[in-house]
């Protein structure tokens, strides 16, 4: 038997979501910036959603993230707000009121490539097995070694060409879910945290994709300080979402941070050198990755000893 074309099964698919009065693909977006810092991600991804019938619901942390114009700049964006809240949280919110079958995730500083929703529905199309499909990320801040530290250690293994031997599903810059796969995903009062609810995934045998045709530019200009503490809270966001499960094991965990910076960097390293396109800025970033890696496991020790405290509410 001969199977239909990818662009034939997405217009069948897009038509039948619309016929049922609900969208097939629904992207969700978090932002707690005041206007104008996610325009260049809307422009884009606004545009790119309104040509599969996609629906875009944004989650606003802060009401100045909204512009003034957004309903004729935006027709048809599902705007959410709830003051002060973290974007884990915020994404939780928008996972609560989407419709799709496909529940995609960007950030508010990333900018998706040109086709990235039909190509997100066209991967589920292809591999209807699969749970997750995460693509690839690209950096756009380029200007510093410690915006280009960050970006390898927090997006190195995400960046082209993805490994064939050991693929990598993106987090929160560029990743895909089938509904029922983030059943139960919310972490109480924590929100969506991706990195937790991929490896809880993981560790369920779910299915996860990488597919290098779906790509985002990840531009996150950030001076030392502001890229300490973003990956001192994220390490403390993660280790806190891990609580609940836990139970006793978590003083052996706290115990272990130490050890987590010598670890993050190796693998780091292992997933990073045979793309063969970073071997500058991995030797002009190596101190500074160390010193983030160092924040990244000072945080998650402080989540596994006292909890999430405020940190959720200061990553961007």
């Amino acid at each position: 038997m001969t199977s239909a074309p990818a662009s034939d099964t997405i217009a069948g698919t897009t038509e039948n979501a619309r016929a049922a009065g609900t969208p097939l693909l629904s992207v969700l977006l978090a932002t707690r910036s005041p206007w104008p810092f996610a325009r260049p991600c809307l422009d884009r991804l606004v545009a790119d959603a309104r040509v599969v019938g996609a629906e875009v619901v944004v989650a606003l942390g802060d009401p100045r993230a909204r512009p003034d114009d957004a309903d004729t700049r935006y027709p048809g964006v599902l705007w959410l707000h709830v003051d002060g809240a973290s974007v884990f949280a915020l994404r939780a919110l928008a996972l609560a009121r989407a419709r799709g079958a496909i529940l995609a995730i960007t950030e508010d500083h990333a900018v998706v490539g040109p086709g990235w929703c039909s190509r997100i529905v066209a991967a589920h199309a292809r591999h209807p097995e699969a749970d997750v499909i995460g693509g690839v990320v690209e950096n756009g801040a380029t200007g510093t070694v410690v915006d280009w530290a960050s970006f390898l250690v927090a997006s190195g293994p995400f960046a082209p060409p993805l490994s064939r031997d050991e693929p990598r599903v993106s987090l929160q810059a560029n990743v895909s879910y089938k509904r029922a796969a983030l059943a139960g995903a919310v972490n109480g009062a924590m929100g969506l945290v991706q990195h937790t609810v991929n490896d809880a995934l993981c560790g369920r045998g779910a299915t996860l994709v990488a597919d290098e045709g779906l790509v985002v530019v990840h531009d996150q200009h950030l001076s030392w300080r502001e890229h300490s503490a973003g990956h001192f809270h994220n390490g403390r966001s993660i280790a806190a979402s891990r609580l609940p499960r836990l139970g006793w094991r978590r003083a052996l965990y706290a115990c272990a941070t130490p050890g987590l910076p010598p670890v993050m960097l190796v693998r780091t390293l292992r997933a990073v050198l045979p793309k063969r396109r970073y071997g500058r800025e991995l030797l002009a970033g190596l101190p500074a990755m160390c010193w983030l890696l160092l924040c990244h496991a000072a945080g998650e020790l402080a989540g596994y000893v006292t909890g999430p405290g405020r940190s959720p509410e200061r990553v961007a």
